[in-house]
């Protein structure tokens, strides 16, 4: 049995990692480009390396890999061979791994490989919308190359971020559904009850309870103020549930033109004590997304999970 999903099985709740591009940011690096966080694969390696340290060293038990938005048809349309695309793509696992080894503590300390969806590629907000129109061939054919980087460079599972489109997200688990690894699903949502493309958020659990290798969903990205009736709901479609995810951002409102988040969110506390909620009511990996960084991580860690440690 993968070692991540035997550990992941034996324990009550996970903390997974925040967001990479405030990690960046907060560093000084500026990601108003169409690559967002992907660029600083090929620029700024020991950032990265730097952020996942911090997330590990914050008491995250999952950190994800800086693959959002990083892709093989992204990174050719900036310049990179297909390649050297693939070369970006697997450095981002191994700077996973530095960080991981350069953390005080490797206990309980796992790797997942990040999946964004079509919209991060397109970088005009549609993974918030789920408003885009391409065939599964094509879909196909944009993850499957990452997917299999990410497994063969030694991810401890894979993840699927702000999926926001119910066709792209059932290629996903087409792809994924011969591949020996764990998969955690977090779905973009438009309100509590659907998916960001308005489908109906049942429809999604009826495909990923029934999926071989996903062994958690839920949401990220989303506003946190509809968290608590998203588990809700995924509890009453399904009381015998796979484990739930749940990862969303501050409340932050996000402009794709100058790859900004126009306002803080939330304060932190109001963060933890939802984080708080969200473990009662039935979550089991918790964490935060964009505008949430190791200051969030640390403070939900040091009030929610020290005794685990």
């Amino acid at each position: 049995m993968n070692k991540f999903l035997k550990w992941s099985k034996s324990t009550s709740k996970i903390l997974i990692d925040s967001s990479m591009s405030l990690g960046l940011e907060e560093r000084n690096l500026d990601l108003n480009n169409k690559l967002w966080t992907a660029q600083a694969l090929a620029n700024n390696t020991e950032l990265i390396e730097d952020v996942h340290t911090a997330y590990f060293n914050a008491g995250s038990n999952l950190t994800i890999t800086n693959t959002y938005q990083a892709s093989i048809q992204g990174y050719q349309e900036a310049g990179y061979t297909v390649k050297e695309a693939k070369q970006l793509i697997r450095k981002a696992v191994e700077l996973a791994h530095s960080g991981r080894n350069n953390a005080k503590n490797n206990k309980n300390k796992w790797i997942a490989g990040a999946i964004g969806p079509y919209g991060a590629y397109l970088a005009n907000g549609s993974e918030y919308t789920g408003d885009y129109h391409v065939s599964n061939e094509e879909l196909e054919a944009f993850h499957i190359d990452r997917i299999n980087i990410l497994i063969d460079a030694g991810c401890d599972a894979l993840i699927l971020e702000t999926i926001p489109n119910f066709k792209e997200l059932k290629v996903l688990i087409n792809i994924l559904d011969s591949k020996k690894v764990p998969v955690i699903v977090g779905c973009s949502l438009s309100d509590a009850k659907h998916l960001a493309d308005k489908t109906p958020f049942k429809d999604v659990q009826d495909l990923l309870e029934n999926a071989t290798n996903v062994i958690a969903y839920g949401n990220n990205c989303t506003s946190p103020n509809i968290v608590s009736d998203s588990i809700k709901e995924i509890i009453k479609n399904y009381p015998k549930h796979k484990d739930i995810i749940v990862f969303p951002n501050s409340g932050a409102q996000y402009d794709p033109k100058i790859k900004k988040w126009l306002n803080n969110g939330i304060s932190d506390n109001e963060f933890v004590n939802l984080t708080q909620e969200w473990l009662c009511l039935g979550a089991k990996y918790v964490g935060g997304c964009c505008c949430n960084s190791e200051v969030q991580t640390k403070l939900i860690h040091d009030k929610l999970f020290q005794k685990q440690s």
